[in-house]
């Protein structure tokens, strides 16, 4: 019942069908059924949400119940766990739709296997992964493609996707689908992984990279423009560069400018870095989640920034999305409220709205777009 998985029930109980959403976190559940300030995850709207809870929305952990549509919103590594969770209830004509971003072959090597019933094509698979820029600022629906390992279970899954308003893109197989959704975010990390190199290359010839970018902006033809920051992260677009990488690997493909691209991100926090100086200076971290207006820490560049500064210093971190935070080696941190006196150097990495860095009177690095923003500021 996260970013993908919430939607998908709440648009199905708006149209009035009874859902179950089943989550393996006991907590996600409670945050969910209590209302919880942004349990909505940004992807529903909370009001909404809570009216469905009274009616034909139940969320809860447990026992899956029997169904005539399944739809798995789980991470790729989750799948096989998931698949073999609904296996023993499946009856002929059970429509099963997985939602998850998967490495090529995974729904023909992982998914199929598990699912006694499809070798007599009586259970009808899709895959379907979704696009969601999890955020405030959600805009209309964007078209999915959808793939079935039979056209008979294409059909049935374009019919239930269309009925929950989802606008979709039939496409000829499930490998065509699953590289479709690991290409354009692998695309998306070769971009800003060049454009952070460009950053690096106009500090180095002092060049504004802004106005460089600004002008290449202006051609109104095969460019794209993408802004330097601290790092891809979350657990989409750098993910799917691996998978992309690691599918090459395996059929014997090269993935050079894919592989360069993975390393360049990976070594973002670190060229960060090595710019500043935080000796003997207590540190805060401001904004740990990924990406603006999330709580969502996975693969977050500001954390990896944080484990390469607590070998040397002193570092804490303020984020009003993460009131707790992990580290690698188990340790837990917990957000530091803005005041005076309590650091020495604020870094800054993403920028919350309204987030209260002031607060902390103390100086501040700008690193929110990357290593050509690491420049002490005041007005933020």
């Amino acid at each position: 019942m996260g970013y993908t998985g919430l939607p998908m029930a709440v648009a199905a109980a708006r149209r009035g069908s009874r859902v179950v959403g089943v989550d393996s976190s006991a907590a996600r559940v409670a945050e969910i059924v209590a209302g919880d300030p942004g349990c909505g995850r940004t992807t529903v709207a909370e009001v909404e949400l809570a009216a469905l809870l009274s009616g034909s929305l139940c969320v809860r952990t447990g026992d899956i119940p029997q169904a005539p549509v399944y739809v798995l919103c789980v991470a790729s590594r989750d799948l096989a766990v998931a698949v073999d969770s609904i296996s023993h209830l499946l009856r002929p004509g059970d429509l099963v739709i997985v939602q998850s971003t998967c490495p090529p072959g995974m729904i023909d090597g992982v998914v199929v296997p598990r699912i006694p019933a499809f070798a007599d094509g009586e259970v009808h698979v899709v895959h379907s992964p979704v696009r969601v820029n999890p955020g405030p600022d959600q805009t209309s629906p964007v078209l999915r493609t959808v793939a079935g390992l039979t056209p008979e279970a294409r059909a049935k899954g374009i019919q239930f996707l269309r009925q929950l308003g989802e606008e979709v893109i039939p496409v000829s197989s499930v490998r065509v689908s699953e590289l479709t959704k690991v290409f354009e975010n692998t695309f998306r990390l070769v971009n800003i992984s060049l454009v952070n190199e460009l950053a690096e290359l106009c500090g180095a010839a002092g060049v504004d990279v802004g106005e460089v970018l600004a002008a290449a902006k202006t051609k109104p033809y095969g460019f794209l423009a993408h802004t330097p920051g601290p790092g891809a992260g979350g657990d989409c677009v750098p993910v799917c560069a691996e998978f992309f990488a690691a599918t090459a690997r395996r059929h014997g493909a090269p993935a050079r400018t894919v592989e360069a691209a993975i390393e360049v991100n990976d070594a973002a926090p670190r060229a960060i870095r090595r710019r500043i100086d935080v000796r003997g200076r207590r540190v805060v971290v401001a904004g740990v989640a990924y990406k603006p207006e999330v709580a969502d820490v996975r693969r977050s560049a500001a954390v990896r920034l944080i484990e390469e500064i607590r070998t040397e210093t002193e570092v804490s971190y303020h984020d009003p999305y993460v009131p707790r935070l992990r580290l690698s080696d188990g340790t837990e941190l917990r957000s530091t409220p803005p005041a005076p006196g309590v650091v020495d150097l604020v870094l800054l990495v993403t920028r919350h709205r309204g987030m209260n860095v002031a607060g902390f009177a103390a100086p501040v690095i700008d690193c929110s777009r990357g290593i050509s923003s690491t420049m002490e500021v005041s007005d933020v």
